[in-house]
């Protein structure tokens, strides 16, 4: 039947044509007839039956099927379309808001690093003060504080106290701080200040307090160092001072029957110089670290006004830095060391922490848009209305609707495919970059020391006990190079929570390193990831994977450890061939053989009997990410993220390498990252696919790896190969000269490569 708009007009006479009219004649006279005979019966008349008075309040339209059809599929199209908007946006809302949470985290990376490179100025000037032996360090202590505070940034002042008592300070006077009255202040005598200096000197790191608001204004934290050093006497000087209760307190050294007791605080015996020299105290450093001074050297203000653009469609942030343990004495204030103007949107914010452990402090970065997050629709009422009207009367501008909000998401969509490819370029930039730099220190254990722990030590138990030798740049470990040999020890782990629960890889390891004296080679150090890498702090740990490859590659010797053992959680027999499929060591592999252009007689091998020369197969060097990760045999408990995801950074800067060392390489450097590239160029899916699926206890994940990588990543290394050579992104030690000799690593007399070396 046709609808009422399409229906033409009817003379009187086709009523009575009309079905519909025809039922309802028909039901109204059974009804009329009834109820005249109900009348009759009862001796009344009704004038409008009950059924007849009722069907005439219900307008004739509505009494049609196909209305109901009709709106009921309007109501399906505006439904659908009113869920695509909603939905589409909250997935949009939800990108955005993650994005968000990767600014804050930069940031709070970025103060984080920022208060341990202030704090490590404490370090350098430890180190010129303890190899001064005539005292020109408190000459010129001006020129040298002024360059130390230039070069680590975020620093007030520092200053120098010999045996315990403040000389010097720099700057003494500014605009911003008088420091006169903190000269002569003994403290070890003062009793307000003694049981925190004694701490310190026992303790023979670095304590820091704070922040706390100071006397002179503002707020900062105070960080101590002691020096030890071997020019310093064995014994401190006599010296009084009047503390500010005015009491004369004095120390008495010059004495035999003083300074020989026990309590009397006269000498402070250090740990010995490099040369096995007895040091003694000679002195603080301290640093005082102003909280302005900290953060006006970080980037925390350009969120507020919009200066750099962190995610599109966001001009500015509102943020606050607060600390989640306030010092008592910065309580009134509720620890906020800084907040933008506008901070009404901060109860919806994200978070990021700012965690310094080894400082004890915790603070937390909140930021959020300074308008508060977007509504689920920036226009979302007006379209409703647009679309209701539009469906019913004229379904053609529907779908000039629905197109135009699809071009509004193609857009955003667009935008979004800008930043996430932006982020990627940043990511691959970092990546090379981070080729020459450490983004944690390498640790070495001096092998002595090794080889008397008698079992694979924890990071951070080596590092509290003082096993460990820390060198920040790579230029430090490669001055180490040219006088001792820095051995990277590359092994499976033999259980999910100990690498060597039964000691069977650390007496390998004892095995391969007597071998290497036999062939007339001297390990000095050592790295060993289980005491090299942090274990028990996530972010720490994650800089540390970060810088492996740097590591690998500023090693001098590669040794592989594979003992026949089994596996003390699954079972599994361990052995060289297990070795070889495991994805991490296939990985220190590359980064080792990536920095040295080439196979060389560098590389070795234990099997817990012999030590033996190593000849790796190039298909499974290049094939990390197709070995095997112990993460995914846990299936990824609590939402712990796949090691697939942590090496993603390194292989990209490996990749870099490879194609720089096939484009400035010499010889068989040239070569050997030829024969790779063109591996690569075969199946790059193979080697580094674009995604990848993993077991974990909610099910089959399936996650983004290379996806839209590889193409920026050429694009990015021809735009640099168009570039001059000084204005390339550098990627150090890339030429054949990076080659050892045939002899290198040998002793004197030894022959080449011996036949029928183990295939590894």
């Amino acid at each position: 039947m046709s609808s009422p708009a399409a229906a033409t007009p009817r003379r009187p006479s086709d009523i009575f044509n009309d079905p519909d009219i025809d039922l309802m004649v028909a039901v109204s006279r059974q009804v009329s007839a009834r109820s005249e005979y109900e009348s009759l019966q009862v001796g009344r008349v009704n004038a409008i039956p009950p059924v007849l008075e009722k069907s005439a309040q219900i307008p004739l339209w509505m009494r049609w099927k196909e209305f109901w059809a009709v709106l009921a599929v309007i109501l399906a199209i505006v439904g659908v379309s009113v869920y695509n908007l909603t939905s589409s946006d909250a997935r949009l809302l939800g990108h955005l808001q993650k994005s968000v949470v990767y600014v804050a985290q930069t940031h709070a990376g970025d103060i984080t690093r920022q208060i341990r490179t202030s704090v490590s100025s404490l370090q350098a000037l430890e180190a010129i003060v303890a190899v001064d032996k005539y005292g020109t360090s408190l000459q010129d202590f001006d020129k040298l504080a002024e360059s130390l505070i230039r070069t680590y940034k975020g620093i007030s002042n520092l200053q120098l106290a010999p045996f315990g008592t403040i000389q010097v300070i720099y700057p003494l006077v500014d605009e911003t701080q008088d420091n006169r009255a903190a000269l002569g202040h003994a403290l070890l005598l003062d009793p307000a200040r003694k049981d925190g200096a004694l701490k310190t000197v026992l303790a023979r790191t670095t304590q820091v307090v704070g922040p706390l608001k100071l006397l002179q204004g503002g707020v900062a934290a105070i960080a101590r160092r002691p020096i030890f050093s071997r020019h310093a006497p064995k014994y401190l000087p006599d010296e009084w001072f009047v503390a500010s209760d005015g009491v004369n307190y004095t120390r008495t050294c010059s004495l035999p029957e003083f300074r020989d007791r026990a309590d009397s605080g006269c000498s402070f015996q250090g740990p010995p110089d490099l040369d096995g020299e007895t040091t003694y105290f000679w002195g603080f450093a301290t640093l005082l670290m102003r909280m302005d001074d900290l953060l006006n050297v970080t980037d925390l203000a350009s969120l507020e006004t919009g200066a750099r653009e962190a995610v599109p469609g966001i001009a500015a942030f509102a943020f606050q830095l607060e600390d989640l343990n306030p010092h008592p004495s910065v309580v009134d204030f509720g620890g906020v060391w800084l907040r933008s103007a506008r901070t009404e949107a901060l109860h919806k914010a994200v978070e990021a922490m700012v965690a310094v452990e080894e400082f004890g402090f915790q603070w937390r970065l909140l930021l959020v848009p300074v308008d508060g997050w977007p509504a689920v629709s920036e226009h979302f009422w007006l379209q409703l209305l647009l679309i209701l009207p539009t469906t019913a009367f004229l379904g053609a501008a529907l779908g000039v609707g629905i197109l135009l909000g699809l071009r509004r998401h193609a857009l955003k969509l667009e935008d979004l495919a800008k930043y996430l490819e932006k982020k990627r370029v940043e990511t691959i930039r970092s990546s090379v970059e981070n080729l020459n730099h450490f983004q944690f220190p390498m640790y070495l254990v001096e092998c002595q020391n090794f080889l008397r722990m008698g079992r694979l030590v924890q990071h951070e138990e080596a590092r509290e006990t003082g096993k460990l030798r820390c060198f920040d740049f790579p230029e430090d470990i490669s001055r180490v190079l040219a006088s001792e040999e820095v051995v990277f020890i590359s092994h499976q782990w033999v259980g999910f929570r100990h690498p060597d629960p039964e000691n069977v890889q650390y007496q390998a390891m004892h095995i391969a390193i007597d071998g290497f004296r036999k062939k007339g080679i001297e390990c000095g150090l050592i790295w060993v990831d289980y005491t090299s890498i942090p274990q028990a702090n996530a972010f720490l740990q994650q800089s540390a994977i970060n810088s492996l490859s740097v590591y690998a590659s500023n090693c001098s010797v590669f040794l592989t450890v594979a003992p026949k053992c089994t596996h003390a959680d699954t079972g599994r027999p361990l052995d060289m061939h297990t070795y070889r499929s495991r994805a991490w060591c296939r990985l220190e592999l590359l980064s080792y053989k990536c920095r040295r252009g080439a196979e060389e007689e560098a590389t070795y091998a234990c099997d817990g009997k012999t030590l033996m020369d190593a000849d790796w197969d190039e298909e499974a060097t290049l094939q990390v990410l197709d070995g095997y990760f112990s993460c995914c045999s846990m299936r990824h408990p609590e939402g712990q993220q796949c090691d697939c995801e942590k090496i993603r950074a390194v292989l990209l800067g490996l990749c870099w390498r490879l194609m720089a060392i096939r484009r400035d390489g010499e010889g068989r450097a040239r070569a050997w990252a030829t024969r790779m590239m063109e591996r690569l160029a075969e199946d790059r899916e193979k080697y580094f696919p674009s995604y990848f699926s993993y077991a974990s206890v909610e099910g089959l994940q399936r996650r983004e790896l290379f996806q839209g990588y590889f193409p920026l990543l050429q694009s990015m290394f021809e735009e640099d190969s168009a570039l001059n050579e000084a204005e390339r992104l550098q990627v150090s030690a890339i030429l054949g000269s990076c080659i050892p000799s045939e002899t290198h690593h040998r002793p004197l007399g030894a022959q080449g490569p011996k036949h029928g070396t183990t295939a590894v």
